[in-house]
């Protein structure tokens, strides 16, 4: 892959790094060139390869360029690998640690930060030369990082079959994100100690502030609870006190029409509260005095006030009472 300038002054070996600066390590011709200058070319680089890399892979969206790497704030770095004798960009190997929840072979999820693999290019008219696992092993050596502690994003078949020729990989633990790990990936690593004391779904130690939102949770589920078996009991006042029994009041909506407007002789009717303490009166013969009283007190069945209702619009031309 070729391109209008030197890349003999922007690089100083046939493998260089560059991070979120946009400038190469030990870059050549800064001081000729000058930064500004120097990020253009490095930005067309980067983005030509990204483009091309993204097409080899059959990506629906650009993973690498030179926005991408510059908002990266130095979390992500890439290594190119150039042919400075004939002018030519060969591939390129993005790296950068991510925050990933990660499963075992037992199921147990992890909260860890290794080293990823971002993105793996190498041009088509050098590949099955060893070009890339030059470039890899180049990394591997500067990063100080073992091939199974490595977490891939969306590897293709071409990288897949890349991990098994060279490093003998073939056994994925399956996780539910976009990340490969291979077998071995939790084996003689410093940022993983084995299994924890689980909370929540995570692997990690619980603070006492973490403590206490747990209670939390588990007494508001609690109180769901009660709620829910006693609807009565009322959340939005936790702190008061026991609450008057009302087990004495008929349901409303389980009372039929009947029982509520004729209740049986003798039987109090505590439920026909009046907000102007006025006792009801039952043998009111009007269709509109009936609903606007039921209204007031607000103790009506809803199939009540459609019967209700209805008789109201077949008695409107009509003298017949109710009842």
């Amino acid at each position: 892959m070729e391109f209008g300038f030197l890349i003999s002054d922007l690089f100083p070996s046939e493998i260089s790094v560059v991070g979120s600066d946009l400038i190469p390590v030990g870059c050549p011709g800064l001081n000729k060139l000058g930064p500004q200058r120097v990020k253009t070319c490095l930005s067309e680089i980067l983005d030509t390869m990204g483009k091309a890399s993204a097409t080899a892979q059959n990506l629906h969206q650009i993973i690498t360029n030179s926005a991408k790497l510059e908002g990266s704030n130095g979390e992500q770095l890439v290594y190119f690998l150039c042919d400075l004798e004939s002018n030519a960009m060969v591939g390129l190997l993005k790296i950068g640690r991510k925050k990933l929840f990660v499963f075992d072979q037992t199921g147990v999820q992890h909260e860890m930060n290794p080293m990823c693999i971002l993105d793996f290019y190498v041009h088509e008219s050098r590949q099955r030369m060893g070009c890339g696992r030059h470039l890899f092993e180049y990394m591997l050596h500067q990063e100080g990082v073992e091939v199974p502690h490595l977490a891939i994003d969306r590897p293709s078949d071409k990288f897949l079959f890349f991990f098994r020729k060279h490093y003998g990989l073939t056994q994925i633990i399956p996780q539910v994100n976009n990340f490969v790990v291979f077998d071995g990936f939790f084996t003689n690593r410093p940022d993983y100690t084995g299994k924890k004391q689980r909370w929540g779904g995570l692997d990690q130690v619980e603070s006492p502030s973490d403590r206490l939102k747990r209670n939390q949770c588990r007494t508001q589920l609690q109180d769901s609870k009660n709620y829910n078996a006693q609807p009565g009991l009322f959340l939005r006042n936790p702190g008061a006190g026991a609450l008057p029994s009302y087990s004495h009041v008929p349901h409303r909506h389980a009372s039929s029409i009947g029982g509520v407007l004729h209740p049986p002789a003798g039987q109090n009717a505590p439920f026909y509260r009046s907000a102007n303490n006025i006792t009801p009166n039952y043998q009111t013969n009007g269709v509109v005095e009936r609903v606007h009283q039921l209204h007031q007190e607000c103790l009506y069945s809803p199939p009540e006030m459609v019967f209700l209702q209805k008789r109201r619009r077949d008695l409107k031309y009509s003298h017949e009472p109710l009842w």
